[in-house]
């Protein structure tokens, strides 16, 4: 990850952001870029403001590049973040003003479909380990993106010395079925011969619940998952998270982060 971006709005939850941000760009060796949509004139104490409240969770020893944008909050920031082009994009979501507002639930389930990127999700309430993140779950998809959530877990795995948890919920049949089995062997072979430590885990569907979500962020909280990696796409068939699961998983009350890989 040679470039990460982090949203701020100058609430309490964009300091989780950036205090994520700068854990992963110390691990990665990453230059950091701070983006900030302001209705404010755009002027030199503005940057100023912006890259005093930045160095508060960064420190001063990262490559920090501060960026500034006016406009329509979802058109300014997907114009922003294509201009700067990021290998990842943090920002916390579940605040109660500002960029956190704006994108809780299908706002932010809306942004992170819109560009082509990798998103890091956290909460309010995310805990974040100095280490990184120990142990990623990696779920059952058949998602045309799932190759790059390879790509991208495999990243993160390397930088953060993560053991990867393949997890799937038996309730898969048919094409669907072969799909993930096929994406899984794949995974598994590229995070072999990349040295990532890996397991795999299937369960029983929980009938208590719809969707997967809910059992997929219990089965996280209760193994010490550091972070759930899951395509943006929403996959309309088969048994995969279709909408409604994808906006609990990034917006999750457990505080555990989201990678969303579009």
């Amino acid at each position: 990850m040679k470039n990460i971006a982090v949203l701020v709005d100058y609430t309490e939850g964009c300091r989780k952001a950036l205090n994520q941000t700068r854990v992963l760009a110390e691990l990665a060796g990453s230059n950091v870029h701070v983006l900030n949509v302001t209705s404010n004139e755009i002027n030199d104490t503005e940057y100023a403001k912006l890259a005093a409240f930045a160095a508060e969770e960064l420190g001063i020893s990262l490559p920090v590049h501060t960026h500034l944008a006016d406009g329509r909050l979802m058109t300014t920031l997907k114009t922003a973040l294509e201009t700067i082009n990021p290998d990842l994009i943090v920002l916390c979501t579940h605040g109660v003003k500002g960029i956190t507002q704006h994108l809780f639930g299908s706002r932010i389930l809306s942004l992170v479909q819109s560009l082509d990127k990798t998103f890091l999700v956290v909460q309010e309430n995310s805990v974040i380990a100095e280490e990184g993140f120990g142990r990623i779950l990696f779920p059952a998809t058949h998602s045309s993106s799932a190759s790059i959530l390879i790509q991208q877990v495999m990243s993160l795995a390397a930088e953060c010395d993560s053991e990867v948890v393949f997890y799937e919920i038996d309730k898969y049949v048919g094409e669907a079925e072969k799909e993930i089995r096929e994406n899984f062997d794949a995974a598994k072979k590229i995070f072999k011969a990349k040295g990532i430590r890996f397991t795999h885990v299937k369960e029983e569907p929980n009938n208590h619940s719809m969707g997967f979500a809910r059992q997929t962020l219990d089965y996280a909280v209760k193994n010490g998952i550091g972070l759930i990696a899951t395509p943006s796409e929403v996959v309309d068939n088969g048994f995969l998270m279709l909408k409604s699961d994808k906006e609990l998983l990034l917006t999750n009350e457990q505080g555990t982060p989201i990678l969303a890989c579009g």
